[in-house]
């Protein structure tokens, strides 16, 4: 399987022929910088990953929008540079990325303005971009209505949602909180409350305060994600009764959640462990899968999870059904997907000698 991102609640992954219409700048990052301080504009830098389907999504429907790329081109440098390999890695980590697509707004001098997280169609992500580059909703324009109203909780809360867009727990916390002491009724709540906990966790390695929260708030739709935390923290630690208490507790709630089973699966399959569980939890992503793609991927992601159970027959044989899936995928895509079939037949052949 190759992993879906990222950021705590992404819907699920559709097909499509991905066609780029927006000329993305070519060079380095750097030149890319000094090409925006030529043209007094800041970069749209768009970070991807070899196995982002969210990514190719974006370019097949939104960068190939006729506004979108009359847009970009007239208001931004567009650079796009994949956060997994060269210059990319320390690029991504200097910004913290890593959910994608992510797409940032920067000054000609490095300097982030805002960011846009996951996949938006045309419409959305004109507005969205448009806004950023009015200064509006972005972070600096909230420091200074914080600067005029320091206990505007409305603009707490979104100063916090910036932070944690950009994966800054330490600096969104303290946001949370005010909000939280300000309105404690807030509709957002549980939101400040999860983020709260998990800051908690993140400096303590306790547990303890994202399980309040589930327990708090179990109807939140945060509420997943703080058990998905615990799940994995269990998984780290080699606790895998409690983590399977927790997987459990999760797929009881959200018995549809396809994409879910099959990130699980596909992490077990990697951590080598509780794979029987990640048999049942990639069969029935597959039985839940709504287009060929996503069965391509789940099969894949059972494939794997077979051949670690040392089933190669049958792992060869889920491969070779989900490359049948694929005849109109994009060759890139079908290339993983047939590297992950010679590996295969290699490791049979291999075990057989």
């Amino acid at each position: 399987m190759r992993r879906v991102v990222s950021v705590l609640l992404l819907a699920m992954a559709i097909g499509f022929v991905a066609r780029a219409d927006i000329k993305f700048f070519t060079g380095t990052f750097k030149e890319a910088l000094a090409r925006a301080e030529a043209e007094k504009k800041p970069v749209m830098v768009d970070f991807i990953t070899d196995w982002c389907r969210w990514c190719d999504t974006l370019d097949a429907n939104t960068y190939s929008d006729t506004k979108v790329t009359e847009f970009v081109h007239a208001n931004v440098v567009p650079f796009k540079i994949d956060a997994e390999k060269g210059e990319g890695i320390e690029v991504a980590k200097k910004y913290k990325v890593n959910g994608f697509p992510t797409i940032l707004l920067i000054t000609s001098k490095g300097e982030e303005i805002d960011r846009l997280l996951g996949y938006m169609p045309p419409d959305k992500f004109l507005e969205t971009l448009g806004n950023y580059l009015k200064g509006v909703n972005t972070i600096s324009g909230l420091k200074a209505e914080l600067e005029k109203n320091p206990d505007n909780a409305s603009a707490h809360y979104q100063m916090g949602s910036k932070y944690a867009m950009q994966n800054d727990l330490a600096k969104a916390v303290p946001h949370f909180k005010k909000m939280l002491e300000l309105d404690p009724a807030n509709e957002h709540a549980d939101e400040a409350s999860f983020y709260v906990a998990m800051d908690n966790f993140r400096t303590t390695k306790d547990p303890t305060a994202l399980t309040s929260f589930a327990q708090e708030y179990p109807n939140s739709q945060y509420a997943g994600s703080a058990v998905m935390s615990l799940a994995n923290y269990f998984m780290k630690e080699k606790k895998y009764h409690e983590a399977r208490d927790q997987f459990e507790s999760y797929f009881e709630k959200h018995p549809n959640d396809a994409q879910q089973m099959n990130n699980t699966a596909w992490n077990l399959a990697g951590q080598k462990a509780m794979l029987d569980y990640a048999a049942t939890l990639a069969e029935k992503a597959v039985a839940l899968a709504k287009t060929d793609e996503e069965k391509a991927m789940y099969l894949d992601t059972q494939a794997t999870v077979e051949f670690n159970r040392g089933n190669s027959a049958k792992a060869i044989s889920m491969e070779e059904e989900a490359l049948g899936l694929l005849k109109n995928a994009p060759e890139k895509t079908r290339k993983e997907y047939e590297e992950t079939l010679a590996k295969f037949k290699a490791g049979t052949a291999a075990a057989g000698k």
